[in-house]
């Protein structure tokens, strides 16, 4: 990259250490740079180190294949590759970079049509839930991502808060809308990669529930807590690592309506009916500690639906964060490429704790963070 530094100034806030500044520093980030073969960069939204990173995974590659190493895997390490041509879902985890697959927690993929609870084959996306797209019709920007899924005639858009991951899915006219929450998948998946999984329907828009994991890091278990602007209709679930069955005696059908459900291998759906362009809004909020603390994060950073504010809030913390060095030079590419650059070096680590300081520490306690913020993904 050739760059004339012109100027190269530090700007820091007295106030919060942020720049204050007026410049668009934001046109010149480009976050699809980097998603093409081995950049194991992401192009979805996230705020400066925050907790979540909800972005479009285009695959699930397992770890092995008939007992041999999978070599595809690694070219996800990101979750997303530039060259694939369907998207599988969005999920609300992702590294940046690194040399190491995992994450990619709670996928969510919104359908019309026939229910269908398997993601289906790359090369025939119609035999599931994932959607051929086009990069025609892709935006990428700091902390906000949009898509037309081509299978379904849905526009997929989303932003994010520290904590909160807000998705906007426009559908066309149907007396058969869903949208799939799938627990099973992750980025680098094996055997036994996911330890227990657990949900619960709070009410007719509010769903809450935990993941833990093996991989990356041993009793990793993430929170989550999920509204809907739009209150479903119906909704099931899918445990696909035992046979699904009635319990309490046979007299209840667990996997319809019923308010819980427990396993490693769990897909949920939830059903609507929608209007021509009518909007369903998702709020979809972690937390390291409790389900409680997922609402409480919800509530604090996301207490209203307008995607918009959402939106404009994180890239003006964006603008910010970029604003602490200003540089002149030759020509638009340069910029994009020093500012896109710089944009990745904000992505970790990451903010690990809730919004009332509380965090899970290394020996699975509750702690306190009183004047100071507590991160993870410090070597990655």
């Amino acid at each position: 990259m050739k760059i004339l530094l012109i100027g190269f100034v530090l700007l820091f806030s007295q106030l919060n250490g942020m720049a204050q500044t007026s410049e668009n520093y934001i046109q010149y980030v480009n976050p699809l740079i980097g998603t093409r073969k081995m950049g194991h960069t992401f192009p979805g939204a996230t705020v400066p180190f925050g907790a979540v990173q909800l972005s479009p995974d285009t695959d699930q590659q397992p770890h092995n294949i008939n007992g041999k190493y999978n070599k595809d895997a690694y070219k996800y390490c990101a979750g997303y590759q530039y060259d694939d041509a369907t998207i599988v879902g969005f999920s609300h985890t992702h590294f940046s970079g690194t040399g190491h697959s995992d994450l990619g927690d709670f996928l969510i993929m919104p359908t019309v049509g026939d229910l269908q609870l398997e993601p289906g084959a790359k090369d025939n996306p119609k035999s599931g839930f994932r959607s051929a797209f086009s990069h025609q019709n892709e935006l990428a920007e700091p902390n906000y991502y949009r898509v037309k899924l081509d299978d379904d005639n849905i526009t997929a858009e989303m932003t994010t808060t520290t904590r909160v991951g807000f998705h906007q899915y426009t559908f066309p006219e149907s007396d058969e809308a869903h949208i799939v929450l799938d627990l099973m998948h992750g980025i680098y998946n094996y055997d036994d990669k996911n330890v227990w999984t657990f949900v619960r329907v709070e009410n007719d828009h509010t769903i809450v529930g935990y993941r833990q994991t093996n991989g990356w890091a041993r009793t990793r278990t993430v929170y989550f807590a999920m509204e809907f602007s739009k209150p479903f209709t119906n909704y099931g679930f899918k445990n696909f690592g035992t046979e699904n069955y009635k319990g309490f005696w046979r007299k209840f059908d667990q996997t319809k309506n019923f308010p819980e459900m427990a396993g490693k291998q769990i897909r949920a759906y939830f059903d609507f009916k929608t209007a021509k362009d009518e909007k369903i809004r998702v709020k979809f909020a972690l937390s390291p500690v409790s389900t409680q603390g997922a609402m409480n994060n919800l509530k604090i950073e996301t207490p209203d639906w307008d995607f918009e504010r959402v939106k404009r809030a994180g890239q003006i913390l964006w603008n910010k964060e970029l604003g602490k060095i200003a540089v002149t030079a030759e020509t638009k590419g340069d910029l994009i490429n020093f500012y896109t650059a710089l944009y990745h070096t904000f992505l970790s680590p990451t903010v690990y704790m809730d919004a009332d300081g509380k965090y899970k520490g290394l020996d699975q306690n509750v702690h306190q963070a009183n004047g100071f913020t507590n991160y993870t993904t410090f070597s990655l």
